[in-house]
């Protein structure tokens, strides 16, 4: 029940913030829009029974009744729309930037490569329209109260034994929950075949891929891979519709029994006089209206329900990036009790950075695949490291470990003698650049796309211009036709479309913007570019780190490319987890193990 409630207060907290004003007029206009309906029953009977008792001043009384009444319906209804509109708009924009703050503003990348977290991220995306919705379904819950409340003292006034009319309301309420859960529980067992139907689905469709598809004749693969997931995904969803829909013909056949049954009642009271003509008029007003009320009560019992299954979700995203800061600041705490808060990234790096006896693995399905096995090694400060191996050897997660993205599993790393832990992440990752073999593509103009690299410089046409001739991409922008001001994308009517190799190179100029890093990464960034151009940047990253010697910043490079590589002070070798060798490229040579063996099959490909 707490959840519940938490997850409630969070739903309407959204729209509360996003829109106060028109999210209270709404609640209060829905009030005024509901009473009218069983008011103006009410106002019908009058006249019905004035006009047979002859009395003019009760005619009278009514009609102004009725005429007030709908006046404010009509005025309610009209703003209770524009504050409902209103409050969706407003809600979902406030919704989507706390979803994107909550997914990507979560330390580390762990959490995105947990199948149980995307599982959970999945649903909320699908759903995601409905985080805006609590303040409109209670509203609806509002005015379905209130109908049901104003209706039920009428027709008790008539006679008590009318109240089982509005009390129709209850079964059909949790008719309609059970619907919900039915569909709820076929939607979370599809979750993860919905997440390969839209893989499949995007890999149908995007122009990225298409050359491949079509080279290697998988378009007809993936089309019965879809159909045969869709098909699966439509046949249990469509099993709880058909259950939905027997349940909801029960709840159609027990309110028109009830009905009926009001009616039957109302008219046996008239013709024992004791109910008036105009009772008659209202309890078939009202049990009309009840039709409607009920349907609404259900409508939106089931929408609330369902927005508060999201909600729920929502709550549990919340209270997953909550943990995972509050476990952070607890092992920062109790790797340095004494300090009163996180200590200070150093200005510049002494003893350089070292891994003990690290190990880390990625979890998922309730199963841990151990990725790094022991590494142990020290970085020196001011040197310049190639990490070497095969695919899968844990290249990149040793450089994802070193940036703070992962927290090892067992062992430590440790930036002069400090657990890089024990930092704030947003101050070790001001200190950190470099490029990533998974870089983003961001549409915006070259000038935004080189310079969000370093924040504070975004608008600093000069560094973008440095850190592009840094970079390689001097040539790209000469190409193009506004510049540093050219919008990027070919899916914007002003945008132009780069290719792989040029958006790799805005890519490393990115990673080059920022001054002085203490630690730079270069995991595989010129996999697109050809090998002569790959040395020659690989040498300005180089040249660049030891210039910076001064502060004792360690560039890391990830290549495959062992001619690429040799360059480098230090030469790490893993393999499956381990590092195997370490050494300079002559050092290594000279020992004449795996990387001396690896780097002679290399170089005899290139003669």
């Amino acid at each position: 029940m707490r959840d519940t409630l938490r997850s409630y207060g969070a739903l309407m907290g959204i729209g509360f913030r996003a829109a106060p004003w028109h999210a209270t007029w709404q609640l209060l206009t829905g009030i005024v829009t509901a009473v009218s309906l069983p008011v103006a029953a009410l106002g019908i009977k009058i006249i019905v029974d004035a006009s047979l008792s002859d009395d003019l001043n009760g005619a009278l009384y009514a009609a102004l009744l009725l005429g007030g009444t709908c006046a404010a319906a009509l005025a309610s209804v009209f703003y209770y729309v524009h504050c409902l509109f209103t409050v969706r708009e407003r809600a979902g924009a406030h919704a989507t930037r706390e979803l994107m703050d909550l997914v990507g503003g979560t330390h580390g990348l762990a959490h995105h490569e947990n199948p149980d977290y995307l599982d959970q991220v999945q649903r909320i995306r699908q759903e995601q329209d409905q985080l805006s919705g609590m303040v409109n379904a209670t509203a609806g819950i509002v005015r379905v109260g209130a109908t049901l409340g104003v209706t039920a003292v009428l027709l008790v006034a008539i006679d008590p034994r009318l109240l089982f009319l509005p009390l129709l309301a209850l079964p059909s309420l949790w008719l309609g929950k059970v619907r919900r859960d039915v569909r709820k529980r076929a939607d979370e067992a599809t979750s993860e075949s919905e997440r390969l139907r839209r893989h499949l689905f995007e890999l149908g469709t995007a122009p990225e891929y298409g050359a491949e598809l079509r080279v290697f004749g998988l378009t007809e693969v993936l089309g019965d891979r879809h159909r045969k997931v869709a098909a699966e995904v439509t046949a249990r969803r469509s099993r709880a519709d058909w259950q939905a829909a027997g349940l909801s013909v029960i709840d159609a056949v027990i309110s028109a029994l009830g009905y009926i049954g009001a009616i039957a009642l109302v008219l046996m009271l008239a013709v024992r006089q004791e109910a008036t003509p105009g009772d008659v008029v209202l309890v078939v007003g009202l049990a009309a209206q009840m039709s409607s009320t009920v349907g609404t009560a259900v409508g939106y019992g089931t929408h609330f329900l369902q927005v508060l299954t999201v909600g729920q979700r929502f709550t549990w995203l919340r209270r997953y990036a909550a943990d995972e800061r509050r476990a952070l600041r607890a092992l920062a705490a109790a790797r340095d009790a004494s300090a009163a808060g996180p200590p200070a990234v150093p200005g510049r790096l002494r003893e350089g950075i070292e891994l003990r006896d690290v190990h880390f693995g990625y979890t998922g399905g309730g199963q841990t695949r151990e990725v790094l096995r022991g590494v142990s090694c020290l970085l020196p400060p001011g040197s310049v490291v190639a990490l070497v191996g095969d695919n899968g050897a844990g290249k990149s997660t040793l450089v994802k470990l070193l940036c703070g993205f992962y927290r090892p599993g067992s062992g430590s790393v440790l930036v002069d003698g400090v657990e890089l832990s024990a930092f704030d992440p947003a101050e070790w990752r001001d200190r950190c650049a470099g490029a990533f073999q998974d870089y983003a593509r961001l549409e915006f103009t070259v000038r935004e796309n080189v310079g969000v690299g370093d924040l504070p410089r975004i608008e600093d046409h000069a560094a973008v211009g440095a850190a592009l001739e840094r970079g390689g991409g001097s040539g790209v922008v000469a190409d193009l036709p506004d510049g540093l001001g050219t919008r990027l994308g070919g899916r914007w009517p002003d945008g132009v479309e780069l290719s792989g190799g040029q958006w790799q190179k805005l890519a490393l100029a990115r990673g080059l913007m920022r001054q002085a890093p203490l630690l730079c990464v270069f995991d595989e960034p010129t996999a697109a570019l050809d090998a002569h151009t790959e040395h020659a940047l690989f040498e300005r990253f180089a040249a660049a780190a030891r210039e910076n010697r001064d502060i004792g910043g360690i560039t890391v490079l990830v290549s495959h490319r062992f001619s690429t590589v040799s360059m480098a002070d230090m030469i790490v070798v893993l393999d499956d987890g381990r590092v195997t060798e370490t050494g300079t490229h002559r050092e290594l040579m000279a020992r004449g193990g795996t990387y001396a063996e690896l780097y002679g099959l290399q170089s005899r490909g290139y003669r």
